[in-house]
């Protein structure tokens, strides 16, 4: 038998259950826990094999935050560009971005 103590407000509140529900419980909490984390996982190794990424993507990743810059380093070929016909959205290529940063790493 297992006691658990919850004070709500000045009332306290005692729930009493036995051992088998309480490690049916955690067995329960640890698979719900493990699918969520299961999740994120599978969401952020879907963000990095991302290979085309918004303008607001690419600022996290270089710190330009000036769109002129931007516009700059799209038109001298620096950073690939897709834009689709008729679509104002422009995409930026992840993969150039991530070069661009190692071409211009300063070494210590």
């Amino acid at each position: 038998m297992v006691l658990f103590l919850f004070k709500k407000s000045k009332i306290m509140e005692v729930i009493v259950i036995e051992s088998e529900a309480f490690e049916q419980l955690k067995l329960e909490i640890k698979q719900y826990v493990k699918q969520a984390l299961k999740e994120l996982l599978e969401e952020k190794n879907l963000a990095e094999k991302k290979e085309w990424i918004t303008i607001e993507e690419a600022m996290e990743l270089l710190p330009y935050k000036s769109k002129t810059t931007w516009q700059k380093l799209r038109d001298s070929g620096t950073i690939e560009i897709s834009q689709s016909p008729g679509s104002r959205t422009i995409l930026y290529s992840k993969r150039s971005i991530q070069n661009y940063l190692n071409e211009n790493r300063v070494k210590f």
